[in-house]
């Protein structure tokens, strides 16, 4: 009697460890790989609204012509989308259709060595490499994801974003800049 429920005990220490860590490591295989791609999108997608956001103000509010010139110059009207240090699949630059910028691959960036502006390879246009990197699951619902941009030697940054899905769709809930050039 006393060794069942020793036994049931430790069946029942077994089942608890198994089912905390199963609800705490992410999501299962089968939706994991959907759930990174809607994550990635979400974290793009939410740099480039803020890029266009804030450039579209810059230009609205540059008073003198010189100051126009500058505002126009960093406010890219291409954009281009690196994700894991890769470029992702057409499919998922399609989610950026409604985005009002041209949105580009990582690799349609002519590649020079050291610090330089993002130009696109054929129209010569200047423009600005957005990153998701790594994600690191929090929960099955929660997630931290590196990433930043790049739009120059002296234009960029790290940031981490924290993500959440909220009704069955991923969201920003905030970030920090972890470093900036």
């Amino acid at each position: 009697m006393k060794a069942n429920r020793k036994r049931n005990g430790v069946c029942l220490l077994a089942l608890a460890v198994l089912l905390s860590t199963a609800f705490c490591r992410g999501p299962a295989p089968d939706t994991k790989l959907a759930d990174e791609q809607d994550i990635y999108a979400t974290v793009i997608r939410y740099q480039m609204e803020e890029r266009v956001k804030e450039g579209e103000t810059s230009v609205a509010q540059a008073n003198k012509e010189d100051a126009k010139l500058i505002a126009e110059r960093l406010n890219s009207q291409i954009f281009f989308v690196s994700l894991g240090g890769k470029d992702p699949s057409d499919d998922f630059i399609n989610r950026f259709h409604d985005i009002p910028r041209t949105i580009e691959k990582a690799s349609n960036e002519e590649p020079n060595r050291g610090p330089h502006t993002p130009v696109d390879k054929l129209t010569r246009r200047h423009g600005i490499i957005f990153s998701a990197e790594t994600i690191r699951w929090l929960g099955k619902d929660s997630a931290e994801v590196k990433g930043g941009y790049y739009c120059g030697g002296l234009c960029a940054a790290g940031i981490i974003f924290h993500v959440a899905r909220e009704d069955g769709k991923w969201i920003v809930k905030d970030s920090h800049m972890n470093w900036i050039s």
